[in-house]
């Protein structure tokens, strides 16, 4: 890579990890043989690395993405496992190389979900494999528009914002009190069903609030127990540490205030109480996660065990 196209997409992805939290809601303003893509081993780490075995594996080694993981793997509360292969997390796929296109045509994607507002896309369209079958491109209507997203991030970046006003980025409550965004999750999740939806891979900026909450309703719904969910949240913080450690010493260098280095790593990164709190509001509004699923997202019984049946071994 030439100087020129290095410095472009370091400042992208200086204002990658801000941006991807700003243009979200707030509360202030078959089995692995027989899937299509690759096998375990194509796409997987060696296992003896240090760390967490299964968590080595799913991470995938693109050049130009840092959080584009494999939800397989994980265990369920009835002795099931998410398959390898078919649900794939990431973050933005604007600055991919033809090395990283050509391993994720190897995936054999099916369909692509765009979690990022209008303004992000337009500003970092994603590069997809040119392959054939095609893959579907799509996008999801679960950001708000009232944001003002430049005025913000200048805030924001430059240490403006109270340490009220920055926990409250990390807020993922209006998920689920807002009846047209659950059922917009919802109707997302039941399409996953549908004939030529898989492999499929959702992403958004950074690849860690919209995209880890979308991961937390799948697993959810397959029966992962909430501390893997969790823990699955929170990799962001592993694979992202250099990055975010980066951009608390640019705040804290361009902040004429005393900012606060943890709150900062809470919202460049991410923190249990977003997912946490996002668990009781289900269980507040709904009286139980299992309720919101089938209420607040609209996923009935038979669309759960059509899921399970497809995403499960």
């Amino acid at each position: 890579m030439n100087s020129i196209a290095a410095q472009v997409m370091k400042s992208r992805w200086q204002k990658t990890l801000i941006l991807t939290t700003l243009l979200l809601p707030v509360a202030t303003a078959d089995t692995l043989q027989d899937a299509p893509g690759l096998s375990n081993s194509e796409h997987q780490t060696d296992s003896a690395e240090a760390g967490n075995p299964s968590d080595q594996k799913r991470l995938l080694p693109l050049n130009n993405t840092r959080n584009t993981r494999d939800l397989g793997g994980y265990s369920t509360v009835n002795g099931g496992h998410v398959k390898w292969g078919l649900l794939f997390r990431s973050d933005s796929l604007a600055d991919l190389d033809a090395s990283d296109l050509a391993y994720l045509e190897r995936l054999q994607l099916a369909a692509v979900t765009d979690l990022r507002s209008e303004t992000e896309r337009a500003q970092a369209p994603s590069q997809l494999p040119r392959q054939s079958p095609a893959i579907a491109y799509q996008t999801l209507d679960i950001n708000d528009p009232a944001i003002n997203v430049a005025e913000l991030s200048q805030k924001f970046y430059s240490g403006q914002l109270s340490e009220t006003e920055l926990i409250a980025l990390t807020d993922r409550t209006r998920y689920i009190s807002n009846t047209a965004i659950s059922r917009t999750w919802g109707q997302w999740l039941a399409d996953l069903a549908n004939p030529g939806a898989l492999p499929h891979l959702f992403h958004c900026t950074a690849g860690k609030d919209r995209t880890g909450f979308a991961s937390a309703l799948i697993l959810l719904t397959l029966g992962v127990p909430r501390a893997e969910i969790m823990h699955d949240f929170l990799l962001t913080n592993q694979y992202l540490e250099e990055r975010i450690e980066a951009t608390v010493k640019k705040i804290q260098a361009n902040s004429t205030t005393d900012v606060n280095a943890d709150v900062l790593r809470q919202v460049i990164g991410v923190t249990p109480n977003s997912l946490e709190n996002a668990f009781a509001a289900m269980e507040d509004q709904y009286g139980s996660i299992d309720l919101y699923i089938e209420q607040g997202l609209g996923i009935d019984k038979a669309t759960q065990s059509k899921l399970r049946a497809l995403l499960l071994e």
